[in-house]
């Protein structure tokens, strides 16, 4: 019995490293002599619930598992407190990060397997109440098709092109069989997207998921664009998406206001410019586009107010105008 168990594991770790044996391959690798004990395996295999597959090969039936289902063992890892603290906080971080998409459960299940299997560990700190000790900000509120993350996913593992269904929220337009070429997924400034290359523009573009209605996956496949550089690409970036001209944008800031940009860089080129006697500073940044940058000045409300550029301004006056005219209707 026990030899038999061992030979059961060996298939089912055969066939978790992507093997397609053939009954010929099994009983060669197993160590068996009987295709009829090679088919008691595999049927032994899918009573256990693991959903062994088949196919053609020609005269040859092969035996395989889909990749969504193969299993990938980890044994012989030892780790220290500090690292086991690290991992027990990034998993919560990753929990978070990863809210609204189809990894998120598979996460939980593989960390309440480390959870078990590292349980008989002594340490000073309680694993399963991490959860209680740290916060992260999750994507919850953005609504995200599990079909159209999958298939991103594989369309980016593929190098393979996709037509999708998009709405824009800027604009309000949409675009029906739009082609791209995904790159890479991206959580930026608390959105999820996919960085593509677009047909339509020819142009890299950033694609919100909560606007992608609809994927299908192309026959044809790409290369990335040359010289794409993912740490380059989000370096200007001050929000969520890219787009446009950079500008160096300046900033006053009111002493009430001061300590808050003193001791948080809002983006990777915040400068100090000066701090005036009277405790207000001017800071800049040199940003990718203005509709962020916009959204972050009017979130200071009268705490900052808009030196350059001349486009920012009018563009934060304008709306202010427009809210003032809503509220004075009102009174």
């Amino acid at each position: 019995m026990p030899q038999s168990i061992d030979r059961l594991n060996h298939l089912r770790r055969l066939l978790d490293e992507g093997a397609e044996p053939s009954l010929h391959d099994i009983c060669a690798k197993l160590d068996i002599t009987s295709k009829r004990h090679a088919r008691r395996l595999l049927s032994r295999l899918r009573d256990n619930g693991v959903p062994v597959q088949e196919r053609r090969d020609g005269r040859i039936k092969r035996f395989y598992l889909a990749p969504e289902h193969r299993q990938a063992a980890v044994r012989g890892f030892e780790f220290d407190e500090e690292e086991m603290l690290a991992l027990a906080v990034a998993a919560e971080a990753a929990k978070a990060a990863l809210e609204t998409t189809p990894l998120e459960a598979p996460l939980e299940r593989a960390f309440d397997k480390l959870l078990q299997e590292l349980a008989p560990e002594a340490y000073t700190f309680e694993m399963e109440q991490q959860h209680g000790h740290w916060h992260f900000e999750s994507s919850r509120l953005s609504h995200i098709d599990p079909a159209v993350f999958k298939a991103l996913q594989q369309a980016i593992n593929e190098n393979r092109s996709v037509r999708i269904d998009y709405h824009t929220a800027s604009t309000g337009e949409f675009s029906r069989g739009r082609m791209i070429d995904p790159l890479q997924f991206a959580r930026h400034g608390g959105s999820w997207m996919v960085v593509a290359y677009c047909h339509t523009r020819r142009a890299l573009r950033d694609f919100s998921l909560a606007g992608i209605e609809r994927v299908a996956l192309c026959d044809a496949f790409f290369s990335p664009p040359r010289g794409f550089d993912p740490d380059t690409y989000f370096r200007d970036r001050f929000g969520a998406l890219a787009g446009g001209e950079v500008y160096e944008v300046r900033l006053l800031v009111e002493p009430d206001r001061a300590v808050y940009f003193e001791r948080k860089d809002y983006h990777r080129t915040q400068m100090i410019e000066e701090k005036r006697d009277d405790g207000c500073l001017v800071v800049s940044y040199e940003v990718a586009g203005l509709q962020e940058i916009r959204s972050f000045v009017q979130s200071w409300g009268i705490g900052v107010t808009v030196l350059e550029p001349p486009e920012l301004i009018e563009i934060v006056a304008r709306e202010a105008r427009e809210v003032a005219g809503r509220y004075r209707d009102l009174s």
